[in-house]
């Protein structure tokens, strides 16, 4: 199990990366790195009160199409303030060309 989740957040992170090179200014690739980060990497509890954890964006999709309404907000929460903490993150850490 452990190894599937080691793989699973090397891909999003790899994903990620090179969405966002599809852009060339600096402050869109790291907002676009870090929405696109968070959408693939952060995880949640698959029922309320289960031990199980799930990629959140799988619940989100799940539960507004065809599973009944757990709360949408136990999933938005999260997933606000993970973009919030890797956009500030990614923000310090993503070095910018300088040319001299």
């Amino acid at each position: 199990m452990i190894i599937f989740w080691i793989i699973y957040f090397s891909l999003s992170f790899g994903i990620s990366f090179f969405i966002s090179k599809l852009v060339n200014k600096r402050v869109l690739k790291v907002l676009i790195f870090s929405i696109c980060l968070v959408l693939l990497s952060s995880i949640w509890f698959k029922s309320p009160g289960e031990n199980i954890l799930v990629p959140s964006l799988t619940i989100f999709l799940l539960e507004s199409t065809i599973l009944e309404d757990n709360g949408l907000m136990r999933i938005l929460r999260p997933m606000v303030l993970s973009t919030l903490f890797v956009a500030v993150i990614s923000l310090f850490l993503w070095k910018k060309n300088t040319k001299n």
